[in-house]
C-alpha cells in the first residue's frame, strides 16, 4: 500500500519531467474520449429513428399491395469510399425495418453511374435512391435527362460527400449541422414518409463540343475559393484547422490573378407566352360507355400552366457585360415550376489578404461554395440563361466545377463559350423538412 501511495505522489513530478511524452498521450486520450461519446451519441440516434421506422414496418396491409421498392445506387468512390459504411449503418436499416424491398448496386465509376440513373425504370423500382455527393447528384441528373425527357421515378439522396453543397442550401435546418447522424437517418425517413418536392435542373453545354449536354442540380463555379477548398483535404494532419491552413498556405505561395471573362446573359422571365410553350393536352380516348355518361374530358397530363395571353416585353432581352473576379459563381435557383440562374462574380481586386481574410470567414461561418459577405460579388444578377467565354484563367485553377465535379486539369475552357440555362425538367425528390430529435 505504501508503495502505491508513494508512486501516486510522484506522478506530478514524473508529468512535468516528460512535457512531451504527457501532451502527446494527453491528446490521444482525448480523442479516444471524444470518439467514444460520438460513438454512444450516434448509437442513440440510430436507437430512435428505428423505433420510428419500426412502426411503418408493423402496419397491417392488404395482400395485393406489393413494398415500396427502393434502388439504392451507390458511388463507391464517393468521400473516400466511406459513404456507402456510413450508408449501412445509418439508412440500410431503417429501410429493412420499414418493410420495403432494398436493390443495393454499386457503380465503379462515374460513366457507370450515369448510364445506370438512366436505365432505371418504373418496372423495376418505385424509389431511385442515390449514396454520394454532390458529384454524384450531379452525374445521375445528368444520366437520367440524356436518357428521357421525362424522370420517371422520384429520387432521393444520401449525404454522403464531403460538403453535400446543394443539400445544405435546400434544407440548411438539416444538413447544415452535421455533427451527427441525424440529418443521414431523416434522408432515409423521408423516402420513407414519401416526403417529397420537385426541384429543376439546369442544362449546360460548351461551344464545338461533341458531348451531349450535362444536368445538374447544384452550381456552377470556379476560381482561387473552390480551389483552396478542394486542396484542403490533404491538410487532414490539420484536424479542425485544415481548412484555414489551406487558404493561409495557398496565398503564402501564389497571388490571385483573377478570371476575366465575357458574360451573356438572357433576362429573367416567370412565364409568359414567348417562353412558355403551350401545354400539350393529349385527346381522350373514347369508350363505348361515354354514349351514355357523355364526352370524355380533356386532360393535361402534366398539369401544366397555360401562359397563353401573358406578356412579358423584357423575356428574352439580352445583355453583354466584362467580368473579373476571383471567383465565379452560377447558381441554381428553384422556382414554382422552372429553375432560374443568379451569375455572381466578385473579389477583383482583393488581394492575397483578402482571399484569406474571405476565407476565414467561410470557416467561421461553416460555408462552402460562397462568400457570407454579399458585398463581396460586384457582380449580381438573375437569368434564365447565361453563357460567358473565359479569356483569362490562371493555371493553377484551370478548372470549372459543375456540381462539384471538376473538369479535368487539360480541358479547354479559356476562349470557348459555356451556356448554362434553366429548365423546367422537373425531378421529384425526396428531402427531409427538419431533424425530429433534439439530442440534448
Amino acid at each position: 500500500m505504501s508503495k502505491i501511495i508513494g508512486r501516486t505522489s510522484r506522478l506530478p513530478k514524473t508529468l512535468y519531467e516528460h512535457k512531451k511524452k504527457t501532451i502527446f498521450f494527453s491528446f490521444l486520450g482525448y480523442l479516444g474520449a471524444d470518439w467514444v461519446y460520438r460513438w454512444d451519441r450516434n448509437q442513440g440516434i440510430r436507437k430512435q429513428y428505428a423505433n420510428l421506422a419500426v412502426q411503418y414496418g408493423q402496419r397491417t396491409v392488404s395482400p395485393e399491395d406489393r413494398p415500396k421498392r427502393i434502388f439504392v445506387l451507390v458511388n463507391v468512390e464517393g468521400n473516400s469510399r466511406s459513404c456507402f459504411d456510413a450508408f449501412n449503418k445509418n439508412a440500410l436499416p431503417l429501410f429493412h425495418l420499414a418493410g420495403v424491398q432494398v436493390d443495393v448496386v454499386k457503380a465503379d465509376n462515374e460513366a457507370q453511374l450515369e448510364a445506370l440513373a438512366g436505365a432505371v425504370d418504373s418496372q423495376e423500382a418505385d424509389v431511385l435512391y442515390v449514396v454520394g455527393g454532390d458529384g454524384t447528384i450531379g452525374k445521375v441528373v445528368t444520366g437520367i435527362f440524356r436518357n428521357r425527357d421525362k424522370a420517371q421515378l422520384p429520387v432521393g439522396f444520401y449525404p454522403g460527400g464531403y460538403d453535400n453543397l446543394w443539400l445544405k442550401r435546400m434544407v440548411p435546418s438539416v444538413f447544415e449541422t452535421s455533427e451527427d447522424v441525424r440529418h443521414a437517418c431523416e434522408t432515409a425517413m423521408a423516402v420513407i414518409e414519401d416526403q417529397k418536392r420537385s426541384v429543376y435542373a439546369f442544362e449546360l453545354s460548351t461551344e464545338d463540343s461533341q458531348q451531349a449536354p450535362e444536368y445538374g442540380l447544384g452550381d456552377v463555379s470556379a476560381g482561387w475559393f473552390r480551389q483552396i477548398e478542394d486542396t484542403r483535404k490533404k491538410f487532414w494532419y490539420f484536424s479542425i484547422v485544415k481548412r484555414r491552413w489551406a487558404y493561409f498556405w495557398e496565398m503564402l505561395k501564389r497571388s490571385p490573378s483573377p478570371i476575366v471573362c465575357h458574360v451573356e446573359y438572357e433576362e429573367t422571365c416567370s412565364g409568359c407566352e414567348k417562353c412558355r410553350p403551350k401545354p400539350i393536352i393529349e385527346a381522350p380516348t373514347w369508350r363505348w360507355w361515354h354514349v351514355l355518361t357523355g364526352a370524355p374530358k380533356y386532360k393535361n397530363n402534366d398539369a401544366q400552366k397555360d401562359y397563353t395571353g401573358i406578356v412579358n416585353e423584357r423575356c428574352g432581352e439580352k445583355h453583354e457585360i466584362e467580368a473579373k473576379g476571383v471567383e465565379l459563381l452560377v447558381e441554381n435557383e428553384q422556382m414554382e415550376d422552372y429553375s432560374q440562374l443568379r451569375f455572381r462574380m466578385g473579389g477583383s481586386d482583393i488581394g492575397r489578404f483578402g482571399v484569406v481574410s474571405d476565407g476565414f470567414k467561410r470557416c467561421s461561418e461553416n460555408v462552402v461554395g460562397r462568400s457570407t459577405n454579399e458585398k463581396f460579388y460586384d457582380i449580381d444578377f438573375l437569368a434564365n440563361a447565361v453563357s460567358f467565354k473565359i479569356s483569362s484563367l490562371p493555371s493553377y485553377i484551370h478548372r470549372l466545377y459543375i456540381s462539384s465535379n471538376p473538369t479535368p486539369k487539360d480541358a479547354e475552357l479559356t476562349d470557348r463559350k459555356i451556356t448554362i440555362r434553366g429548365t423546367q425538367k422537373k425531378l421529384d425528390v425526396f428531402i427531409p423538412t427538419g431533424i425530429r430529435f433534439d439530442i440534448q
